[in-house]
């Protein structure tokens, strides 16, 4: 068999260049075809074999054990739980700035210029868009990042996962969709959805130690000043410290997900 159309996994193009293989993600949990499709991929005869191993990942609702057992025994690992805290903004008095209302906790660390892009704002300003971030920073930041899924998972080298996180954080900068607050050795990044700040990253470098809580702070009275209704994170269950600041900070756990990889041919 030379082509197969695939229902259950779609060909990441970002991961794909940033571990230099092809990546797919399962978008649809049908064991049989996802076997099928799999077995495929790793087959002598499929144009993906020829250009050496393939990673998959898939996510499920963190309750869903069947689903989860059924990926098990295709071949995947579970790497982590990926819980999501919302905190509520609704009744809150409305700020007129975008500094902080209240106080935060103290968290420690948590987890090519675009055209157009403007220089580093300092700390105090509104959210920005497109940012050149000097390269000596992208690359503290991105090694900033050992809890993330790729930092669990045994099979993904650092150098790679620390080379996909500049990738995703160069993108993050370059952005205008993506709104940044920065301060000196820390920012955190947010889309605007749903009437949400969906915070993407968040990253204080070990000299900046206390900039996260402000980063927060400042988010949030942000986001209340323009009435949206929530601010939402995604983090690691296994990043203890972030889980603790998101929940002392008034967030709560609203759902979990569960993460899985898959690398054919193994760890590099």
């Amino acid at each position: 068999m030379t082509h197969m159309d695939l229902t259950c996994l779609v060909r990441q193009e970002f991961d794909s260049e940033a571990f230099g293989l092809d990546f797919y993600r399962v978008v649809r949990l049908d064991p049989e075809a996802l076997k099928r499709e799999l077995s495929f991929l790793s087959s002598p005869t499929s144009p993906t074999s020829r250009c050496g191993p393939f990673m998959a990942d898939a996510k499920t609702p963190v309750q869903d054990i069947e689903g989860a057992k059924s990926l098990m025994r295709l071949g995947f690992g579970k790497v982590c739980v990926q819980p999501t805290y919302v905190l509520d903004l609704s009744g809150r008095p409305r700020a007129t700035s975008g500094e902080p209302v209240g106080s935060m906790r103290t968290p420690g660390a948590a987890s090519g210029a675009p055209s157009g892009a403007t220089e580093m704002p300092l700390a105090g300003e509104e959210p920005v868009g497109a940012i050149e971030m000097p390269g000596a920073e992208l690359d503290a930041h991105a090694a900033n990042f050992p809890f993330s899924r790729f930092g669990l998972d045994p099979s993904v080298a650092d150098f790679e996962r620390i080379a996909h996180q500049r990738r995703w954080l160069a993108n993050t900068m370059a952005s205008a969709d993506i709104l940044k607050l920065l301060e000196p050795g820390a920012f955190v990044s947010f889309k605007l959805k749903d009437g949400a700040a969906m915070i993407d990253l968040v990253s204080v470098l070990p000299q900046a130690r206390g900039s996260g809580s402000r980063l927060l702070g400042r988010l949030t009275a942000w986001a209340g000043s323009r009435g949206l209704d929530r601010v939402e994170v995604t983090t690691e269950s296994e990043n203890i410290a972030a889980c603790l600041f998101y929940q002392k900070n008034g967030f709560r756990l609203a759902r979990a997900t569960a993460a899985f990889h898959l690398r054919s041919g193994g760890a590099r």
